[in-house]
């Protein structure tokens, strides 16, 4: 690893780490990543291959180099009308049906699953938290907004038991399940906005009990942006412990670009936090350039990497950001794991991060160079260092 990547804080922790008595080891490191679009991207023809060149199923791939976690996402309904601002997810890919299928590929692989209910048709963040389009249709029959949201929360309810339970039936049980995604504003907006603690920790109290009525054993998520920003975390998880609400796991986002945080910055904040609330944390989505622009040129979505020097927009950069983070998160006692943001979505034309409306064709894929396989496909040296942080 580059010594401009390290600092004494990471390599103490290491060495402390690597001291202790095998009886007393932590649990193996939780490490992979988001597979949702697999089977939009296999539909499109992409093709995946090993650091030799030669072709696979991606999820084989991955579970050779040391992948043991990854991170599937669903929506209530995809296809043409169900998206936002004229964009939408292709239908069949990332609904229940196409859940279960991952599921079932994953855990063949002797995968653990992290599976996200982002309780939409389309995607969800701090901007946008739309329900799905029958939740509303629904709740537009309601005379009043006190039944309105009651009955939310029966769905919100029944939805989570209802979606857990079939992947339980299946034989595939998630041990993680976030409700929502990057929900720091809150989710299901209007009702679910942070401008209303009550209604949002109703709405969370409401996933709780579906996922823990359908499998009590899954550790219960809640999904925030941000990762090192303690104030943020403070105000909003003091405020869900004063609503009463439940979780298991605090699961922060971190990318450098964003956050402008070191990995040491990072694991200042897990100590932070995880004492604060006696909580484990799963590092939610993590990303770093490959290259510095995207494989049509363009600027990705991360336009660089933050604190990390532009030098380190290489695939070697990228290893080593991730050897860093790997063996950071490795080393403390309460971080259960990383999930690398989007290591399998790679640069194929009939693939963009959204489809538009009226047309079909697909936006541009805007993390193509943040990929843990290069623009043809072939994995990167990153995948080379993984293994050694999760057995």
């Amino acid at each position: 690893m580059a010594n401009a990547v390290l600092d004494r804080r990471t390599l103490l922790a290491a060495a402390l780490a690597s001291a202790l008595p095998a009886h007393a080891a932590k649990a193996p490191l939780l490490a992979g990543g988001d597979i949702s679009a697999l089977t939009w991207m296999e539909h499109a023809g992409a093709v995946y291959k090993d650091r030799d060149g030669k072709p696979g199923d991606c999820l084989e791939i991955l579970k050779r180099y040391g992948h043991n976690i990854v991170r599937i996402r669903m929506y209530d309904r995809t296809g043409p009308g169900t998206g936002n601002d004229g964009w939408y997810w292709p239908a069949g890919s990332m609904d229940l049906a196409d859940v279960l299928r991952l599921a079932r590929r994953a855990k063949a692989q002797g995968m653990q699953i992290q599976f996200t209910l982002h309780y939409s048709d389309f995607w969800t963040n701090s901007k946008t938290q739309t329900p799905p389009t029958a939740w509303r249709k629904a709740l537009d029959t309601l005379g009043d907004d006190t039944a309105r949201f009651e009955r939310l929360l029966a769905f919100v309810e029944a939805r989570s038991r209802l979606v857990v339970k079939a992947l339980v039936d299946q034989g595939t049980p998630p041990e993680f399940v976030s409700l929502g995604n990057e929900i720091e504003h809150g989710l299901l907006y209007p009702w679910g906005s942070t401008s209303n603690w009550q209604r949002l920790g109703a709405i969370l109290k409401a996933g709780y009990a579906g996922v823990k009525a359908a499998h009590p054993a899954a550790k219960i998520v809640l999904h925030l942006d941000d990762g090192g920003n303690e104030a943020k975390y403070i105000d909003w998880f003091d405020h869900a412990r004063e609503q009463g609400v439940k979780w298991d796991v605090i699961g922060p986002s971190y990318y450098p670009f964003w956050t402008k945080k070191n990995v040491s910055q990072l694991m200042s904040f897990c100590d932070t936090v995880s004492a604060r609330y006696d909580s484990d944390m799963l590092v939610m989505e993590a990303g770093f350039n490959f290259a510095p622009n995207r494989a049509d040129g363009w600027p990705g979505q991360l336009e660089n990497n933050g604190p990390y020097p532009a030098s380190m927009s290489s695939p070697e950069g990228q290893r080593d950001f991730m050897a860093e983070l790997l063996g950071a998160c490795k080393a403390h006692p309460r971080v259960l794991g990383v999930l690398y943001w989007d290591p399998i979505f790679i640069a194929n034309r009939n693939v963009g991060w959204a489809l538009k409306e009226g047309t079909g064709e697909p936006g541009p894929n805007v993390v193509s160079n943040t990929t843990l396989f290069d623009f043809k496909g072939r994995a990167l040296p990153v995948l080379d260092i993984w293994k050694q942080y999760t057995q």
